[in-house]
Protein backbone atom coordinates (compact mmCIF):
# COMPACT_ATOMS: atom_id res chain seq x y z
CA UNK A 1 0.00 0.00 0.00
CA UNK A 2 1.06 3.80 -0.87
CA UNK A 3 0.44 6.82 0.92
CA UNK A 4 -2.59 6.99 3.36
CA UNK A 5 -3.86 9.68 5.40
CA UNK A 6 -7.48 11.86 6.28
CA UNK A 7 -7.96 15.03 4.03
CA UNK A 8 -8.10 17.13 7.17
CA UNK A 9 -4.50 16.83 7.01
CA UNK A 10 -3.62 16.61 3.62
CA UNK A 11 -6.57 18.40 1.07
CA UNK A 12 -7.54 17.09 -1.82
CA UNK A 13 -5.60 19.59 -3.72
CA UNK A 14 -2.42 18.82 -2.81
CA UNK A 15 -2.97 14.70 -2.94
CA UNK A 16 -4.21 14.97 -6.27
CA UNK A 17 -1.38 17.58 -7.62
CA UNK A 18 1.60 14.86 -5.61
CA UNK A 19 -0.32 12.00 -7.87
CA UNK A 20 0.21 14.13 -10.38
CA UNK A 21 3.56 15.08 -10.25
CA UNK A 22 4.87 11.86 -9.14
CA UNK A 23 3.31 10.18 -12.39
CA UNK A 24 1.81 7.47 -10.07
CA UNK A 25 0.22 4.31 -11.39
CA UNK A 26 -2.37 3.20 -9.19
CA UNK A 27 -5.94 3.69 -7.17
CA UNK A 28 -6.72 6.31 -4.85
CA UNK A 29 -9.24 4.91 -2.57
CA UNK A 30 -11.58 7.67 -0.86
CA UNK A 31 -13.80 6.98 2.42
CA UNK A 32 -16.48 8.92 3.42
CA UNK A 33 -18.83 7.19 5.80
CA UNK A 34 -20.33 5.20 3.41
CA UNK A 35 -19.36 6.68 0.17
CA UNK A 36 -16.26 5.15 -1.45
CA UNK A 37 -15.29 6.43 -4.24
CA UNK A 38 -11.86 5.51 -6.44
CA UNK A 39 -9.49 7.53 -8.82
CA UNK A 40 -7.50 5.20 -11.34
CA UNK A 41 -4.03 6.59 -12.25
CA UNK A 42 -1.83 6.05 -14.95
CA UNK A 43 1.17 8.16 -15.32
CA UNK A 44 -0.12 10.58 -13.16
CA UNK A 45 -3.48 10.87 -15.21
CA UNK A 46 -6.69 10.33 -14.21
CA UNK A 47 -8.20 7.45 -16.58
CA UNK A 48 -11.34 6.29 -14.75
CA UNK A 49 -13.19 6.56 -11.44
CA UNK A 50 -15.91 4.28 -9.90
CA UNK A 51 -18.63 5.28 -6.86
CA UNK A 52 -19.95 2.87 -5.05
CA UNK A 53 -23.16 5.60 -4.52
CA UNK A 54 -26.01 4.75 -6.74
CA UNK A 55 -26.96 8.43 -7.32
CA UNK A 56 -23.05 8.66 -8.89
CA UNK A 57 -23.88 5.51 -11.32
CA UNK A 58 -23.68 5.87 -14.98
CA UNK A 59 -27.50 5.57 -15.81
CA UNK A 60 -28.32 7.91 -13.40
CA UNK A 61 -25.64 10.45 -14.72
CA UNK A 62 -27.58 10.27 -18.22
CA UNK A 63 -30.69 10.77 -16.95
CA UNK A 64 -29.50 13.77 -15.07
CA UNK A 65 -27.97 14.95 -18.62
CA UNK A 66 -31.34 14.20 -20.45
CA UNK A 67 -30.15 11.02 -22.37
CA UNK A 68 -32.06 8.56 -20.71
CA UNK A 69 -35.50 7.78 -19.38
CA UNK A 70 -36.42 5.75 -16.30
CA UNK A 71 -37.84 3.06 -18.69
CA UNK A 72 -34.94 3.27 -21.36
CA UNK A 73 -32.76 2.83 -18.45
CA UNK A 74 -34.49 -0.01 -16.77
CA UNK A 75 -34.29 -1.86 -20.62
CA UNK A 76 -30.77 -1.35 -20.74
CA UNK A 77 -30.35 -2.68 -17.16
CA UNK A 78 -32.12 -5.86 -17.65
CA UNK A 79 -29.79 -6.33 -20.83
CA UNK A 80 -26.90 -5.49 -19.28
CA UNK A 81 -27.61 -8.60 -16.68
CA UNK A 82 -28.62 -10.71 -19.15
CA UNK A 83 -24.67 -9.79 -21.38
CA UNK A 84 -22.63 -8.65 -18.71
CA UNK A 85 -21.98 -5.80 -21.58
CA UNK A 86 -21.02 -2.78 -19.88
CA UNK A 87 -23.93 -0.31 -19.38
CA UNK A 88 -22.13 1.77 -21.70
CA UNK A 89 -21.85 -0.63 -24.58
CA UNK A 90 -24.42 -1.46 -24.67
CA UNK A 91 -26.04 2.39 -25.19
CA UNK A 92 -23.90 2.56 -28.16
CA UNK A 93 -24.96 -0.15 -29.36
CA UNK A 94 -28.66 0.11 -29.27
CA UNK A 95 -27.53 3.48 -30.78
CA UNK A 96 -28.85 5.86 -27.82
CA UNK A 97 -25.42 7.72 -27.52
CA UNK A 98 -22.46 8.39 -29.96
CA UNK A 99 -19.67 6.08 -29.07
CA UNK A 100 -17.82 10.24 -28.86
CA UNK A 101 -20.72 11.08 -26.98
CA UNK A 102 -20.21 8.32 -24.17
CA UNK A 103 -16.69 9.56 -23.74
CA UNK A 104 -17.10 13.02 -23.14
CA UNK A 105 -20.21 12.25 -20.57
CA UNK A 106 -17.94 9.85 -18.66
CA UNK A 107 -15.02 12.37 -18.47
CA UNK A 108 -17.81 14.82 -17.24
CA UNK A 109 -18.91 12.20 -14.96
CA UNK A 110 -15.50 11.24 -13.83
CA UNK A 111 -14.76 14.53 -13.13
CA UNK A 112 -17.52 15.13 -11.01
CA UNK A 113 -17.36 12.59 -8.98
CA UNK A 114 -13.74 13.94 -8.10
CA UNK A 115 -15.17 17.49 -7.29
CA UNK A 116 -17.77 16.29 -4.27
CA UNK A 117 -14.26 15.18 -2.55
CA UNK A 118 -13.10 18.30 -2.70
CA UNK A 119 -16.00 19.36 -0.47
CA UNK A 120 -15.35 16.83 2.10
CA UNK A 121 -14.24 17.94 5.37
CA UNK A 122 -13.38 14.56 6.95
CA UNK A 123 -12.53 11.84 4.52
CA UNK A 124 -9.88 8.50 4.97
CA UNK A 125 -7.77 7.90 1.68
CA UNK A 126 -5.35 5.97 0.77
CA UNK A 127 -3.53 4.94 -2.73
CA UNK A 128 -2.52 1.47 -4.04
CA UNK A 129 0.61 1.73 -6.11
CA UNK A 130 0.19 -0.24 -9.27
CA UNK A 131 -3.54 -1.49 -8.71
CA UNK A 132 -5.72 -0.70 -11.42
CA UNK A 133 -8.82 -2.98 -11.98
CA UNK A 134 -8.97 -5.72 -14.00
CA UNK A 135 -12.16 -5.07 -15.32
CA UNK A 136 -12.80 -3.19 -18.66
CA UNK A 137 -12.87 0.10 -18.41
CA UNK A 138 -13.49 2.89 -20.66
CA UNK A 139 -10.11 5.21 -21.33
CA UNK A 140 -10.41 8.58 -20.28
CA UNK A 141 -7.88 11.56 -19.91
CA UNK A 142 -8.72 13.50 -17.64
CA UNK A 143 -6.37 16.83 -16.58
CA UNK A 144 -5.87 16.56 -12.79
CA UNK A 145 -4.35 20.66 -12.86
CA UNK A 146 -8.18 21.77 -14.56
CA UNK A 147 -9.69 19.40 -11.57
CA UNK A 148 -7.61 21.19 -9.06
CA UNK A 149 -8.15 24.67 -10.15
CA UNK A 150 -12.41 24.18 -10.38
CA UNK A 151 -12.06 21.82 -7.04
CA UNK A 152 -11.04 24.56 -5.75
CA UNK A 153 -12.95 26.91 -6.96
CA UNK A 154 -16.61 25.27 -5.86
CA UNK A 155 -14.75 25.10 -2.55
CA UNK A 156 -15.12 28.75 -2.44
CA UNK A 157 -18.23 29.31 -4.46
CA UNK A 158 -19.77 26.40 -1.80
CA UNK A 159 -18.94 29.01 0.98
CA UNK A 160 -21.27 31.84 -0.88
CA UNK A 161 -24.03 29.69 -1.65
CA UNK A 162 -24.60 28.46 2.15
CA UNK A 163 -24.90 32.01 2.84
CA UNK A 164 -27.97 31.74 0.48
CA UNK A 165 -29.26 28.50 0.86
CA UNK A 166 -28.16 27.38 4.57
CA UNK A 167 -29.45 23.24 4.03
CA UNK A 168 -31.52 20.93 2.16
CA UNK A 169 -34.95 21.75 3.98
CA UNK A 170 -35.36 25.31 1.86
CA UNK A 171 -38.18 25.10 -0.92
CA UNK A 172 -37.29 27.10 -4.13
CA UNK A 173 -40.15 28.51 -5.74
CA UNK A 174 -40.19 30.37 -9.04
CA UNK A 175 -40.95 34.15 -8.85
CA UNK A 176 -40.34 35.02 -12.10
CA UNK A 177 -40.73 32.64 -14.96
CA UNK A 178 -37.43 30.43 -16.31
CA UNK A 179 -36.17 30.80 -19.75
CA UNK A 180 -34.96 27.18 -20.30
CA UNK A 181 -33.22 28.81 -23.33
CA UNK A 182 -30.52 29.85 -21.35
CA UNK A 183 -30.07 26.81 -19.59
CA UNK A 184 -27.47 23.47 -20.07
CA UNK A 185 -29.65 19.73 -19.97
CA UNK A 186 -29.09 19.19 -16.56
CA UNK A 187 -30.10 22.71 -14.97
CA UNK A 188 -33.13 22.96 -16.95
CA UNK A 189 -33.79 19.23 -15.30
CA UNK A 190 -33.23 20.92 -11.90
CA UNK A 191 -35.96 23.61 -13.14
CA UNK A 192 -38.40 21.20 -13.86
CA UNK A 193 -38.48 19.92 -10.26
CA UNK A 194 -39.22 22.95 -9.27
CA UNK A 195 -42.84 22.77 -8.00
CA UNK A 196 -43.09 24.86 -5.06
CA UNK A 197 -42.95 21.95 -2.55
CA UNK A 198 -40.06 20.13 -3.17
CA UNK A 199 -37.50 20.89 -0.99
CA UNK A 200 -33.71 21.04 -2.61
CA UNK A 201 -33.16 17.31 -1.01
CA UNK A 202 -36.18 16.48 -2.82
CA UNK A 203 -34.63 18.05 -5.95
CA UNK A 204 -31.41 16.70 -5.83
CA UNK A 205 -33.27 13.32 -5.87
CA UNK A 206 -35.78 14.20 -8.81
CA UNK A 207 -33.00 15.60 -10.86
CA UNK A 208 -30.35 12.87 -10.05
CA UNK A 209 -27.26 15.78 -9.50
CA UNK A 210 -24.89 16.37 -7.05
CA UNK A 211 -26.48 18.96 -4.29
CA UNK A 212 -23.75 21.04 -4.99
CA UNK A 213 -24.90 21.56 -9.15
CA UNK A 214 -28.68 21.83 -7.41
CA UNK A 215 -27.59 24.46 -5.01
CA UNK A 216 -25.39 26.43 -7.27
CA UNK A 217 -28.11 26.46 -10.48
CA UNK A 218 -30.52 27.64 -7.85
CA UNK A 219 -28.40 30.44 -5.72
CA UNK A 220 -27.90 32.10 -9.93
CA UNK A 221 -31.38 31.89 -10.09
CA UNK A 222 -32.51 33.79 -6.58
CA UNK A 223 -29.85 36.30 -7.40
CA UNK A 224 -31.46 36.84 -10.61
CA UNK A 225 -34.26 36.94 -9.13
CA UNK A 226 -36.32 34.01 -11.09
CA UNK A 227 -36.65 32.00 -7.72
CA UNK A 228 -37.30 32.86 -4.34
CA UNK A 229 -36.63 30.38 -1.28
CA UNK A 230 -39.73 29.06 0.88
CA UNK A 231 -39.54 27.11 3.73
CA UNK A 232 -40.55 23.57 4.42
CA UNK A 233 -43.38 22.98 6.65
CA UNK A 234 -41.76 22.07 10.19
CA UNK A 235 -42.85 18.27 10.04
CA UNK A 236 -41.61 18.25 6.62
CA UNK A 237 -37.93 19.73 6.96
CA UNK A 238 -37.74 17.50 10.25
CA UNK A 239 -37.82 14.53 8.18
CA UNK A 240 -35.19 16.39 5.22
CA UNK A 241 -33.09 16.95 7.94
CA UNK A 242 -33.34 13.56 9.57
CA UNK A 243 -32.50 12.24 5.74
CA UNK A 244 -29.79 14.48 5.10
CA UNK A 245 -28.06 16.15 8.18
CA UNK A 246 -25.79 14.46 10.34
CA UNK A 247 -27.67 12.46 13.23
CA UNK A 248 -26.92 14.73 16.44
CA UNK A 249 -28.97 13.11 19.29
CA UNK A 250 -25.71 11.64 20.40
CA UNK A 251 -23.16 14.20 22.08
CA UNK A 252 -19.65 13.43 20.59
CA UNK A 253 -19.10 12.04 24.53
CA UNK A 254 -20.72 8.99 23.63
CA UNK A 255 -18.62 5.98 22.84
CA UNK A 256 -19.15 4.29 19.54
CA UNK A 257 -18.99 0.86 21.18
CA UNK A 258 -22.28 1.60 23.09
CA UNK A 259 -23.91 2.83 19.93
CA UNK A 260 -22.84 0.01 18.13
CA UNK A 261 -24.32 -2.40 21.29
CA UNK A 262 -27.80 -0.29 20.87
CA UNK A 263 -27.78 -0.49 17.34
CA UNK A 264 -26.98 -4.42 17.87
CA UNK A 265 -30.30 -4.82 20.85
CA UNK A 266 -31.76 -2.95 18.01
CA UNK A 267 -31.61 -5.42 15.32
CA UNK A 268 -32.08 -8.26 17.32
CA UNK A 269 -35.62 -6.73 17.96
CA UNK A 270 -36.55 -5.83 14.49
CA UNK A 271 -36.43 -2.60 15.64
CA UNK A 272 -35.11 -2.05 12.15
CA UNK A 273 -35.36 2.39 11.67
CA UNK A 274 -33.84 2.56 15.30
CA UNK A 275 -30.98 0.49 14.46
CA UNK A 276 -30.16 2.82 11.23
CA UNK A 277 -30.50 5.75 13.35
CA UNK A 278 -27.77 4.33 15.86
CA UNK A 279 -25.44 2.80 13.33
CA UNK A 280 -25.67 6.13 11.41
CA UNK A 281 -24.91 8.17 15.02
CA UNK A 282 -21.79 6.18 15.09
CA UNK A 283 -20.87 6.49 11.78
CA UNK A 284 -20.87 10.66 12.43
CA UNK A 285 -18.78 9.63 15.24
CA UNK A 286 -16.40 7.79 13.49
CA UNK A 287 -17.22 6.99 9.73
CA UNK A 288 -13.65 5.21 9.19
CA UNK A 289 -13.38 2.86 11.99
CA UNK A 290 -13.66 -0.63 10.39
CA UNK A 291 -15.72 -2.00 13.20
CA UNK A 292 -18.15 0.62 12.45
CA UNK A 293 -18.20 -0.52 8.24
CA UNK A 294 -18.49 -3.99 9.56
CA UNK A 295 -21.54 -3.38 11.89
CA UNK A 296 -23.48 -1.26 9.61
CA UNK A 297 -22.96 -3.78 6.51
CA UNK A 298 -23.64 -6.94 9.07
CA UNK A 299 -26.74 -5.31 9.46
CA UNK A 300 -28.20 -4.69 6.33
CA UNK A 301 -27.58 -7.98 5.58
CA UNK A 302 -29.32 -9.22 8.39
CA UNK A 303 -32.26 -6.47 7.48
CA UNK A 304 -32.36 -7.79 3.88
CA UNK A 305 -32.52 -11.33 4.88
CA UNK A 306 -35.32 -10.73 6.88
CA UNK A 307 -37.41 -8.65 4.74
CA UNK A 308 -36.97 -11.59 2.14
CA UNK A 309 -38.44 -14.23 4.66
CA UNK A 310 -41.11 -11.63 5.19
CA UNK A 311 -42.25 -11.58 1.21
CA UNK A 312 -40.69 -8.31 0.55
CA UNK A 313 -38.57 -9.62 -2.81
CA UNK A 314 -38.00 -7.92 -5.98
CA UNK A 315 -40.28 -9.89 -8.26
CA UNK A 316 -43.05 -8.34 -6.29
CA UNK A 317 -45.10 -5.47 -7.77
CA UNK A 318 -46.22 -2.78 -4.99
CA UNK A 319 -49.48 -0.57 -5.67
CA UNK A 320 -50.88 2.40 -4.33
CA UNK A 321 -53.50 1.46 -1.27
CA UNK A 322 -54.43 5.01 -0.13
CA UNK A 323 -56.56 7.49 -2.10
CA UNK A 324 -53.92 10.43 -3.90
CA UNK A 325 -55.50 12.80 -1.66
CA UNK A 326 -54.73 11.70 1.36
CA UNK A 327 -50.96 10.83 0.57
CA UNK A 328 -50.61 14.30 -0.79
CA UNK A 329 -51.32 15.28 2.75
CA UNK A 330 -48.63 13.11 4.61
CA UNK A 331 -45.09 14.29 4.56
CA UNK A 332 -42.14 11.96 3.34
CA UNK A 333 -39.08 12.13 3.29
CA UNK A 334 -37.27 12.86 0.71
CA UNK A 335 -36.49 9.25 -0.32
CA UNK A 336 -39.76 8.17 0.43
CA UNK A 337 -41.01 10.69 -1.69
CA UNK A 338 -39.11 9.47 -4.78
CA UNK A 339 -39.73 5.83 -4.43
CA UNK A 340 -43.25 5.99 -4.10
CA UNK A 341 -43.66 8.48 -6.72
CA UNK A 342 -42.20 6.25 -8.73
CA UNK A 343 -44.87 3.37 -7.80
CA UNK A 344 -46.93 2.48 -11.11
CA UNK A 345 -48.63 -1.19 -10.20
CA UNK A 346 -46.70 -2.53 -13.38
CA UNK A 347 -42.56 -1.75 -12.11
CA UNK A 348 -41.53 -4.50 -9.20
CA UNK A 349 -39.38 -3.77 -6.50
CA UNK A 350 -36.56 -4.97 -8.38
CA UNK A 351 -37.31 -2.43 -11.58
CA UNK A 352 -37.60 0.40 -9.08
CA UNK A 353 -34.02 -0.03 -7.26
CA UNK A 354 -32.65 -0.02 -10.47
CA UNK A 355 -33.68 3.40 -11.60
CA UNK A 356 -33.35 4.72 -8.18
CA UNK A 357 -31.02 6.73 -6.76
CA UNK A 358 -30.91 4.93 -3.49
CA UNK A 359 -28.91 2.35 -2.03
CA UNK A 360 -30.49 -1.23 -2.13
CA UNK A 361 -31.37 -1.61 1.91
CA UNK A 362 -32.31 2.30 2.34
CA UNK A 363 -35.03 1.32 -0.71
CA UNK A 364 -35.45 -1.98 0.75
CA UNK A 365 -36.47 -0.48 4.40
CA UNK A 366 -38.69 2.23 2.29
CA UNK A 367 -40.67 -0.31 0.93
CA UNK A 368 -41.05 -2.05 3.94
CA UNK A 369 -42.39 0.96 5.82
CA UNK A 370 -44.88 2.17 3.23
CA UNK A 371 -46.15 -1.52 3.21
CA UNK A 372 -46.46 -1.90 7.63
CA UNK A 373 -48.51 1.45 6.89
CA UNK A 374 -50.50 0.36 4.53
CA UNK A 375 -49.81 3.25 2.21
CA UNK A 376 -48.75 0.29 -0.41
CA UNK A 377 -50.07 -3.00 -0.78
CA UNK A 378 -49.02 -5.99 -3.29
CA UNK A 379 -50.91 -8.16 -5.59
Amino acid sequence: MGVSGNLKSMSTGDLLQWLSLGQKNGTLVVNNKSVEKKIFFRGGRVISSASNSPREYLGQFLISHGYLTESELMKAMEVQHQSGILLGKILVMIEAISEQELQRLMRLKAEEEIYEIFLWSDAEFHFLDDELPTMEMIPLQVDVTGIIMEGTRRVDEWTRIREVIPNETVVPIEARTIDAKDLDEVQRTIVHAIDGKRTIADIVLESRSSTFVVASTLHSLVRSGHVRLGEAGAEKAAKVEAETAPFEEFSEADEVTVLLKRAQTSLKAKEYEKTQRLLKAAENLDANQSRVRSAIKGAEAVILADLHAQGLHEARVPKISKPVTEITQMNFTPNEGFILSRINGQWDIGSLIKISPIREPDAMLIFYRLWKNGIIAFE
